[in-house]
């Protein structure tokens, strides 16, 4: 009999012998059990103290001797109940004491259907009001990217019914690529900043599509943090 279950829920292995050893037999004296089980006598008296206290194993004394009897099996079910109920009156205590921890997650995603699938797993949490601040789309030759920019054009509308607020810092030599879009929270800067970068609430989106293209989604609000600040260190000039 595989008893391996009965030592993950906290019984010895002497505990498991005695016991069993007892519902073998019925009942039976401690020299009985030293024979049976061939654990040693302080082993056998102290484990059933232990049995007898966890309700397991009951005794009648006859003399100067205890004859010793095994509880029913399903008192183990009782046991583990006793020991649910005052975890589950624990629980609330140990998760006050839990001290809440940051969760980083990247994710990374392929092409312009990748890129699209990023930008709304971006905004996902998004509420109305919520800040999402940019650093443009932006590669050495800007017209091999058409389609991406004329995507952006798609995204702002969506931003801007779900109330999102956007400001944007572009260069200079793209600000055709921005031609039908909302240009009032948008500045365009003649010296060089890092570019491919988009902010929003505790998520950065990378876009380094030079040699290939390939989107970060990256959620961190010890990043985030940082890139804001310095996007308005920026923005503020």
């Amino acid at each position: 009999m595989d008893t391996s279950i009965l030592e993950d829920l906290g019984f010895s292995k002497s505990e498991i012998k005695i016991y069993l050893a007892l519902l073998e037999t019925g009942k039976g004296g401690a020299s009985l059990l030293i024979d049976k089980t061939g654990l040693q006598n302080s082993v056998v008296h102290m484990t059933l103290n232990k049995l007898i206290k966890n309700g397991l194993v009951s005794y009648i004394t006859k003399g100067r001797f205890r004859e010793y009897f095994a509880e029913d099996p399903k008192t183990i079910l009782d046991i583990l109940d006793k020991k649910r109920t005052r975890l589950t009156q624990l629980i609330p205590e140990i998760i006050k004491k839990q001290k809440p921890v940051e969760k980083n997650d990247a994710k990374v995603f392929k092409g312009l259907r990748g890129l699209k699938s990023a930008l709304y797993d971006f905004i996902e949490e998004a509420k109305k009001g919520d800040e999402y601040l940019f650093f443009s789309f932006y590669t050495k030759n800007p017209n091999d990217f058409n389609e991406v920019y004329d995507y952006y054009k798609e995204f702002e509308k969506d931003r801007e019914n779900f109330g999102i607020i956007t400001k944007g810092v572009a260069p200079q030599d793209i600000k055709e690529k921005f031609v039908g879009r909302n240009l009032k929270n948008i500045k365009f800067i003649d010296y060089p900043v890092p570019m491919n970068i988009s902010v929003f609430r505790d998520n950065v989106l990378m876009t380094p599509w030079e040699s290939e293209q390939i989107t970060f989604l990256i959620k961190s609000r010890q990043l985030a943090e940082s890139f804001r600040i310095y996007f308005y260190s920026i923005w503020n000039k």
